[in-house]
């Protein structure tokens, strides 16, 4: 009887331990947490995973910084207009998210991103696109403050993606490379007209514009101090040419862009534009406009814009 009570315990003893065997393998992992952390954007605080690995964006000037940063995520992004220094992205590596302004919501729910990348002209539609993931508005650049904003961009991208010195030593060197050609802008007396084609119309910029970056920050006169400095510029005639009289003018083309039957060397070619001491003296400058137009606050493109007018400059 002893013995067969001391095999029962045995057994039982046995059948416990197994037991436990069985339930530590069988216990669930828990999942590792996504490090994360909070960035200040132009329309509040957003908290986004740090080192994002599934980006939609719809800012070309973003998608300009994180190609320079070497930053690699799985991105969904619109796939026309992208600027041709950034052509890679039109492959079938990456996804597309719709248009800028149609996007689609089912292509971007679909792509599970982890998070969004709205341009500024895109915050009507922030609230929408952040109950899909982290969204983030970038800021635009107002040339008054260039480094400033430039940097508080770039900046925060380069934190995003854990890449922020990186992003610090690409901003130094255009702030060194923006002191070397204002000197020289300063210098000079001729007087700048910048304008915006668009398929047969004709906007001038002054100081202060959207395209300010030519007088504000690298030193260059405007022929018309008083411009209008709106986001869409100041709408002129042929007249205005031959009453200014530019030494030099700036072409920004947007028909290249979005399309139209009349680009800018035909819409310019004009008597009274032809009069002007920039045309006589060959000073009718065609910026291009993949960067002045369709990026320009990225890392890359804001360097290429620089050496656009220190090329003019003959530096």
């Amino acid at each position: 009887m002893k013995k067969q009570l001391t095999s029962l315990l045995a057994a039982v003893m046995l059948a416990m331990v197994l037991a436990g065997c069985g339930s530590s393998v069988s216990a669930p992992q828990a999942t590792p947490a996504v490090p994360t952390i909070k960035v200040t954007h132009i329309l509040g605080e957003s908290e986004v995973p740090l080192n994002p690995q599934r980006v939609v964006l719809f800012d070309f000037s973003a998608l300009d910084t994180i190609d320079a940063l070497g930053a690699a995520p799985a991105l969904a992004l619109p796939k026309t207009n992208i600027p041709p220094f950034l052509a890679k992205y039109k492959g079938d590596a990456y996804a597309d998210a719709g248009d800028f302004f149609a996007k689609d919501l089912e292509k971007i729910n679909d792509f599970r991103p982890d998070l969004i990348i709205l341009g500024g002209r895109q915050q009507k539609v922030y609230d929408e696109m952040k109950k899909i993931a982290p969204t983030i508005v970038m800021g635009s650049i107002d040339s008054a403050k260039y480094m400033e904003d430039l940097s508080r961009n770039n900046l925060m991208l380069g934190e995003i993606f854990g890449k922020k010195a990186e992003a610090q030593a690409a901003l130094d060197k255009i702030s060194a490379r923006i002191k070397e050609v204002r000197a020289v802008g300063e210098k000079t007396d001729s007087k700048a007209l910048i304008v915006l084609t668009n398929d047969g119309n004709i906007s001038a910029f002054g100081a202060g514009s959207r395209f300010g970056l030519i007088h504000n920050v690298l030193g260059l006169k405007p022929v018309d101090p008083a411009l209008n400095v709106g986001l869409h510029g100041a709408k002129i005639g042929f007249e205005y040419f031959e009453e200014k009289n530019p030494d030099m003018i700036f072409v920004v083309d947007r028909t290249v862009i979005v399309g139209g039957s009349h680009k800018a060397a035909s819409t310019l070619d004009n008597a009274l534009v032809q009069a002007t001491k920039a045309a006589r003296n060959g000073k009718i400058i065609f910026l291009d406009p993949t960067t002045w137009y369709a990026t320009g606050n990225g890392l890359q493109s804001s360097a290429m814009m620089i050496e656009e007018i220190a090329a003019v400059l003959g530096m």
